[in-house]
């Protein structure tokens, strides 16, 4: 047997199993929200530069928000999409090879790089070779990053600035399905087997080395999704917990530069709604900040949803995302072999549902490569050019460009090992004709694309890339010729007339009149046939805060590729600049003033160039507020303000008031001078947060965006709901009035005078205190200054809502600890404590709260089933129970004798039309269930205000000695009086100290009074303290124990021995004896004094109380023999078998080798209790007819034997032609006892 350390470095070394194995967005943000807001609308806008004062959070905002990266990416020529752009995967390159040859890569046309995984790693266990060795960077070994293969996390981070400022983005490929199959290496933070699917259960062994589950069917996704690839752990994705620690690791490593993600089998994760159980997994880690992330999703399996995974990518993703397009590899390779590169055989890309800009496309992959029972390791140099100047040429998918190892490959070994880990690979990534296919890519962005044969031949093919509009020099074609110089004069072609030329040899291509007049290519060759301009892009940026509230800013100038650069400002400076250089503005200003910088210079051509920035200097004095008001619609029972920042993040990320429909605006009689009924101030932190960025609202009635008079402004009408464009949010930049007309409303600039609030107080202040045994509830007021500003609407937070929840000022406890509640109004703020203690008494009935303007106050039903002890119970019958109107526009119903249990329950209008959290269910518990726009909460909407009348204190006056403590306890009445939050104080705090919970304790001899108050009512009692007790010290202390005689105990080793302390005098203050032994390696001690012998030795065993100390040797001595073997004996037992009739009895015990070795404890198993049971001293009872094995274990030795069982007490026949005595006869009737009926000759 192989020990199991050496089983896990076995498993895995295959990356793949055998056989089947494993439009462009108008805009990011405004597509991904509407997905999460049921339809909520959203405006088409360019997102402004990420500045100084608003730090980059998102790769968006590095790369395409940054004018720096911009700037560097078309000097380079680059592509702007990543889902279009061509992605060199710099396989097992370090991150300092990458950084060293980044210019290289930049000049070479690739818009990303892909990198190895960066998650910590076991290994490499053989150095830097490849074989055998290169596949542990996609086992990790948990969530840190940097491994030897690609470097630290700091080298990383540098690698990543260098890319960004050669205008590339970086992708890392990311393993999030699985960990290395060995246990012993996984992180100690991630060694809880709850972080991993079980061993066993749902898959078999694959072969003699599975630890796992690892016999996976591709054709059932339950075992493709949760059983064990390759036997490598599998992570539980089902858990909320493992969701939340990678998506920490993926915007870490966002945050380190990372602009997107390749997942690493994608495919064996589930998608969120694919089984009964919902999986929170990519819902969590995909949010993540990243610009692009697509998945290895292996085509060819019975039930793979694949279209749905680059959607789920897309949806998280500001510059798209997608599947692996393997099927279109397999294609492409087999092509290559027979070198027929039909039109019609390589048309389609292949994506069986998925969208060709969806699509990651390869001639090969590192696993076709790498793995051993792949083959494209078999393909030369020339074929893998050929094949990448189809797929880097055509219009869809992203291509991805594999980096062989050096030397290897083709007619040479798959790893030559000429090169080592970390090192970049052979140089057929920037060969002539790879680099000016890139190029021609980044040049045909956008353009339509035609394929066709040359002259009919199959080893020719033409790939045309147009746009019609009669300009040659936006068009051009790549023609892969495998075999045979080819004349091209006479071939229709879709590109504008004029000449082109190839861009690798020189050769030219005519076209007149939509037909090709002139043009060869020469065979085994690639000819890139466009006019691509000689001249580097020229780009000028300033860069910086759009707005500061400073004395000065610091702003950035960037000139590529241009002459005689010069700034000027309209501060009156001046003078001339080079790339990268800095100038201070601000200096010579006032507040609230803009100040331009304009740039200028000229191209390598003599055109000239000229930028301006314009930057606000603000008054950092100055307190913004922003007012949205609003008439109600008459058709409306309610308004929501939907409030937005306009920053292009991706779904996830965006920062928002609330999840859709937004905050409930507050009703204000004749606001804003009669123009208005519903106020909403902007929160502070969001203005905050937007920096530079557009804040936008949308007013809406709670209902789905998409249905027209749900919300303002609407959304354009469109018969095709796939042409379905979500309208802008209104701006918001200070204080503004909407009419209430949800068809042709107006949204004006308030005329009415805000009123600036001065303070807002917090009563009671300091620290509340609330026992959720005694109700679980506080109320708070809020006083804000001036009285003219007192009608303000108050917004109450807290900041730790599994502590306390706050709702009009009314605290509901939620579980001990503590909890900042926070006041806010017209930009100021209070804040007080709460200290939430004790348990919550049992909930016997449960309310469920849901508002009234979903299915209406008399037309909303609950259908629900309580799920007693987690045993799912039975649902209501359809459609349920009707709810009550409640109050504030919800309804109600109260299920009795829920007992504190979950209730799953969903809501309809009783018509059809239903609201089940997205096909989820509600689950929650408690007292109080509300639920709005799928959240739920515990806080009940309708809160009734019950004062005190009492407080009591149970017990009386008390006294203590001094150091003594005393628990009160204050009683509240009524009982159900809402602040039942009890605070104490004490009237003189030298004598005595109360705390928070009513704890008292005795400081120095004295009186002191102590006060309970809650609602307004106090109590007191008073406390007398007496003088402490006066201290015993310890004078000698001694050790006794069986055997124990002048300082000395001898005992076996494996033996025990208790030791005692006697303390003199008996009655010393201090009673705490602490053991300790000289040398745990030869005997241990307890804190109690018992001790173990470990192994032969001497080693002393000291007592030690009160600063007195006594000791005693203790002697280990060798306990005899060790046990090498035992054997069951008894009567009746011959060669490890017994035959027993039924209801008899046999006693059977152990024997041990050597026969003098101590054999210790023995226990007892039968493997089929209901054949023959064993009790802890080895009595056999047989039970009923067939077959069981016995055993017997010691320590780490075992013995078996096999029992039958018959009716007699001889052997069974149940087979005529197989009488005793014959071979097998005993296993064939073990056999047929178990009622095995058949099997396969191969095990399965």
């Amino acid at each position: 047997m192989v020990p199991l350390s050496e089983t896990g470095q076995q498993l895995g070394k295959t990356k793949r199993s055998g056989g089947r194995g494993l439009i462009a967005k108008a805009v990011a943000s405004v597509s991904a929200l509407a997905t999460l807001a049921g339809g909520m609308a959203l405006g088409m806008v360019t997102a402004p530069a990420a500045s100084a004062a608003n730090a980059p959070t998102t790769s968006y905002d590095r790369t395409l928000g940054n004018a720096q990266f911009e700037a560097a990416r078309e000097s380079y020529g680059l592509s702007k999409e990543m889902d279009y752009g061509a992605i060199l995967h710099a396989w097992m390159w370090s991150a300092n090879t990458i950084k060293a040859h980044m210019e290289e890569i930049a000049n070479a046309g690739y818009t990303s790089i892909q990198t190895v995984p960066m998650s910590t790693i076991k290994g490499p266990e053989h150095g830097g070779v490849f074989t055998e060795n290169w596949y542990y960077v996609y086992q990790p070994s948990g969530t840190g990053i940097g491994n030897k293969v690609i470097g630290t996390e700091a080298e990383i981070k540098a690698m990543t600035e260098e890319a960004h400022k050669h205008g590339i983005r970086i992708i890392a490929d990311a393993v999030i399905n699985h960990f290395t199959a060995d246990w012993n290496a996984v992180e100690s933070s991630w060694k809880d087997s709850n972080n991993f699917h079980p061993d066993w259960g749902i898959c078999g062994a694959s072969d003699e080395y599975s630890i796992r589950g690892d016999a996976i069917n591709y054709d059932n996704r339950w075992q493709v999704t949760q059983c064990h690839l390759l036997s490598l752990l599998d992570l539980n994705t089902q858990s909320q917990t493992v969701a939340d620690r990678m998506k920490d690791y993926l915007t870490r490593a966002v945050a380190d530069g990372v602009d997107g993600f390749r997942y690493d089998a994608a495919k064996h994760i589930e998608l969120p709604n694919e089984f009964a159980q919902y999986s929170p997994y990519y819902d969590t880690i995909l949010p993540n900040g990243a610009q692009y992330q697509y998945g290895e999703v292996l085509q060819g399996d019975q039930g793979l949803n694949a279209p749905a995974y680059p959607a789920l990518f897309d949806k998280y993703s500001t510059n798209g995302g997608g599947n692996t397009a393997s099927n279109y590899g397999n294609t492409i390779r087999a092509a290559l072999q027979d070198k027929n590169i039909n039109s019609g055989r390589l048309g389609s890309l292949q994506g069986t549902g998925v969208n060709d800009n969806q699509l990651v496309t390869w001639v090969e992959s590192h696993d076709t490569y790498a793995n051993t029972n792949e083959y494209s390791s078999q393909l030369t140099a020339w074929q893998i050019r050929m094949g990448w100047g189809i797929v880097a040429s055509r219009a869809g998918g992203a291509p991805l460009f594999f980096n062989r190892p050096q030397g290897s490959g083709g007619n040479n070994p798959r790893f030559a090992e000429i090169s080592s880990l970390g090192d970049a690979g052979d140089d057929e990534w920037k060969h002539p004709e790879v680099v000016a296919v890139n190029k021609f890519r980044n040049a045909m962005e956008g353009n339509a694309e035609y394929l066709r044969n040359c002259n009919g031949n199959n080893n020719c093919l033409m790939i045309e890339r147009y746009k019609t509009d009669g300009n040659s020099n936006n068009d051009g074609v790549t023609v892969v010729n495998m075999d045979g110089d080819k004349n091209l004069a006479g071939m229709d072609t879709m590109l504008d007339d004029g000449e082109y030329v190839d861009q690798v040899y020189g050769n030219k291509l005519t076209v007149s009149g939509k037909k090709i007049t002139s043009g060869s290519v020469n065979s085994g060759k690639i000819h890139v046939f466009y006019n691509a301009s000689n001249t580097p892009r020229a780009s000028l940026a300033a860069t910086g805060a759009k707005s500061f509230k400073t004395d000065t800013t610091q702003v950035t100038l960037t000139a590529r590729n241009v002459n005689n650069a010069r700034y000027s400002t309209t501060e009156g400076d001046a003078g001339s600049f080079t790339d990268g250089q800095t100038i201070t503005i601000g200096a010579k200003s006032p507040v609230n003033t803009q100040i331009t910088v304009t740039l200028t210079g000229t191209d390598q051509d003599g055109k000239s160039l000229t930028v301006t920035e314009t930057f606000t200097k603000k008054d950092p004095n100055a307190v913004v507020s922003y007012t949205a008001y609003a008439k109600k619609p008459v058709a409306w029972d309610k308004i929501y303000a939907y409030v937005y920042v306009d920053n292009n993040a991706a779904a996830g990320s965006v920062i928002e008031n609330a999840a859709w429909p937004g905050v409930l605006m507050t009703a204000e009689s004749g606001a804003c001078d009669g123009t208005a009924d519903q106020v909403y101030e902007i929160p502070e932190d969001i203005i905050d947060k937007a920096g530079d960025d557009p804040i936008r609202v949308i007013f809406n009635n709670g209902g789905a965006g998409e249905i027209p008079g749900n919300k303002f402004p609407a959304d354009s009408a469109v018969t095709d709901p796939d042409d379905h464009v979500d309208a802008a949010g209104l701006l918001i930049d200070g204080s503004y009035v909407w009419d209430g007309n949800v068809t042709s409303g107006k949204w004006e600039e308030a005329s009415c005078l805000a009123v600036t609030v001065d303070s807002v107080t917090i009563s009671p202040a300091g620290t509340v205190n609330i026992d959720l045994a005694d109700g679980g509830t506080a109320q708070l007021t809020a006083t804000v200054a001036p009285a003219a500003a007192a009608g303000k609407p108050v917004q109450w937070t807290s900041s730790d809502e599994r502590v306390a929840v706050v709702k009009n000022g009314v605290v509901q406890g939620v579980a001990k600890g503590t909890a900042t509640i926070t006041a806010s109004v017209g930009g100021k703020s209070d804040t007080v404590t709460v200290n939430v203690t004790g348990e919550a008494p049992v909930v016997h009935d449960t309310t469920v709260y849901y508002p009234a303007s979903k299915f209406g106050a008399n037309s909303t039903y609950l259908h629900y089933r309580v799920n007693k002890g987690g045993a799912a119970g039975t649902w209501t019958t359809v459609p349920g129970v009707k709810m009550e109107a409640a109050c504030d526009g919800y309804v109600k119903y109260t299920i009795a004798g829920t007992e504190g249990d979950e209730v799953e329950f969903v809501f309809t209008n009783g018509s059809g039309t239903w609201d089940n959290n997205g096909e989820k269910n509600y689950k929650a518990s408690g007292a109080n269930i509300v639920v709005e726009n799928g959240t739920i909460g515990s806080v009940a909407p309708c809160v009734t205000v019950v004062p005190v009348t009492s407080v009591s204190i149970a017990g009386g006056d008390f006294e203590l000695k001094e150091g003594a403590s005393k628990q009160l306890s204050a009683t509240v009445a009524p009982a159900n009086a809402t602040d039942r939050a009890v605070s104490w104080k004490s009237s003189d705090a030298s004598v005595a100290t109360v705390d928070a919970s009513g704890n008292v304790t005795a400081v120095k001899a004295g009186t002191a009074t102590i006060t309970a108050t809650a609602g307004g009512k106090s109590t007191t009692v008073n406390v007398t303290v007496t003088p402490e007790i006066v201290d015993i010290p310890v004078q000698s202390v001694a050790i006794s124990g069986t055997g124990v005689a002048n300082g000395k105990a001898s005992i076996n080793v494996g033996a025990g021995l208790n030791l005692n302390a006697a303390i003199t005098p008996s009655n010393a203050t201090d009673q705490n004896v602490t053991w300790i032994s000289s040398d745990d390696s030869i005997a241990t001690v307890s804190s109690t004094g018992a001790v173990r012998g470990v192994k032969v030795g001497m080693a002393v065993i000291m007592a030690t109380v009160g600063g007195k100390s006594a000791s005693i040797i203790v002697t280990v001595e060798d306990a005899g023999p060790a046990l090498q073997s035992i054997q069951i004996t008894g009567s009746g037992v011959s060669s490890n078998k017994l035959t027993l009739a039924q209801n008899n009895s046999v006693q059977l015990s152990v024997t041990a080798t050597p026969a003098n070795a101590q054999i210790g404890a023995v226990t007892w198993d039968s493997s089929d209790t209901a054949v023959a049971t064993v009790d802890g001293n080895g009595k056999v009872t047989a039970k009923a007819e067939g077959m069981a094995v016995i055993t017997a274990t010691a320590g780490d030795k075992h013995s078996s034997i096999v029992l039958t069982v018959s009716k007699n007490g001889s052997s069974s026949d149940r087979f005529s032609d197989v009488p005793a005595g014959v071979a097998f006869h005993d296993e064939i009737e073990w056999l047929a006892a178990v009622g095995v009926t058949n099997g396969y000759s191969d095990g399965r």
